[in-house]
């Protein structure tokens, strides 16, 4: 293995001093919104050691914040070496979106028109929706359950990708990734590796695509530092034709860090005696469809207006039909029966082009519709977004 990344490297070495030096090019991308939020607290009653209220869920602040900002650029050298460099600030990468790093990095030899290898730090193939930039996708954010099931926004590792066209409209993209686990310390005891097809039909505009992820990481057990396995994996379609949009996709997958159940809380129905009664690491199951028509426009030198929607819905405890629980957050001596898993939510939203390409305004309201019952109701979110790039 070390011998192939020495080789790998010489090769980018020895292409890089060969090659004739050309500027790359540059893009900036900014994007600032306001968000408001609609519902209530989330408290219940914790009888010890005395009566008082906890809280299960806090209803955010509103607030102005800065989603990205960043600049990118990228070029190559006599065509085989391709490189790329994104620098900026994110709030999916930093939180608070304040600190300056390294979004993406990334640079490929180009064995041939069709296929290229090299290492990276960006966005992986997980079906349609992962592989986007987060603020490329339809609706303001990406779907609930990619946050539960992604390892990271950017991981770092080694990709291979072919990209083949067969003919007018129709074409087969794959990436294979070879990644570091999300602590980024190792690709052996700590890892993540996938595969990703893209397959564009012959029809025009339609396109399907599917993964498959192997993880291995620590998913938070108590009493237990060890690394476990798990996997993900999903397909879906992917519809752009003229002013239509349309994307579904489904993702099932185990071993994830919001799928422990404690055994100390469990509750076997039949015996009555707090007992292991459910598996450690649960299965979840979840899809999102989402759909948009662009309306051409001359309206006070407006471009475009694009009304969408979005439906997603998630069951992390997929294998699982009913169990009985103390809840360990209030300490309660009381028998829950718990049955329902199921969480989903609806968007609705209108993009507004303040230029052919470039410039957005984008309003993006997504509220909850069903509650699972081991989650809170958390509060419906209002977006108002202005992003551009060149």
């Amino acid at each position: 293995m070390k011998i192939y990344w020495l080789t790998l490297i010489t090769l980018f070495l020895s292409s890089f001093l060969c090659a004739e030096f050309e500027l790359p090019e540059f893009h900036t991308g900014i994007v600032i919104q306001a968000e408001t939020y609609f519902g209530e607290d989330d408290f219940v009653t914790d009888s010890l050691p005395s009566p008082h209220n906890v809280t299960r869920y806090s209803v955010p602040q509103d607030k102005f914040t800065m989603r990205s900002a960043v600049i990118e650029a990228e070029g190559e050298f006599q065509d085989k070496i391709l490189y790329n460099v994104e620098i900026g600030m994110a709030t999916c990468e930093a939180g608070n979106g304040l600190n300056i790093m390294l979004m993406d990095a990334g640079i490929y030899y180009k064995l041939n028109e069709q296929i290229k290898f090299g290492l990276m730090k960006g966005h992986v193939m997980r079906g349609f929706e992962m592989h986007d930039e987060c603020v490329g996708v339809l609706t303001a954010e990406k779907a609930f359950s990619l946050n539960t099931f992604k390892n990271q926004c950017h991981p770092t590792g080694f990709v291979l990708e072919t990209d083949h066209a067969f003919r007018k409209n129709m074409g087969l993209k794959t990436q294979l990734g070879i990644l570091n686990g999300p602590t980024e310390t190792s690709y052996t005891d700590e890892y993540d590796r996938n595969l990703g097809i893209i397959f564009h039909t012959p029809l025009k505009g339609i396109s399907i695509g599917g993964f498959y992820n192997l993880v291995r990481q620590d998913f938070g057990k108590m009493n237990d530092e060890s690394y476990e396995d798990g996997y993900r994996y999903g397909f879906g379609t992917n519809i752009d034709f003229q002013n239509i949009f349309f994307r579904a996709e489904y993702f099932s997958g185990k071993g994830f860090t919001e799928s422990i159940v404690r055994d100390s809380i469990l509750i076997n129905p039949a015996t009555e005696f707090y007992e292991s009664s459910l598996p450690e690491d649960n299965i979840m199951n979840a899809y999102y469809l989402e759909t948009a028509y662009k309306i051409q426009s001359d309206l006070f030198g407006l471009r475009y207006f694009q009304p969408y929607l979005k439906y997603q819905s998630w069951n992390k405890l997929a294998n699982i039909d009913q169990f009985y629980w103390d809840d360990p957050k209030t300490q309660q001596q009381e028998e829950i029966k718990v049955k329902d898993f199921v969480s989903s939510f609806f968007t609705l939203g209108l993009t507004i082009g303040l230029d052919e390409e470039h410039t957005k305004l984008k309003f993006d309201y997504e509220f909850p519709v069903l509650v699972s019952d081991i989650e809170s109701e958390e509060a419906g979110r209002l977006i108002v977004r202005l992003q551009t790039e060149f």
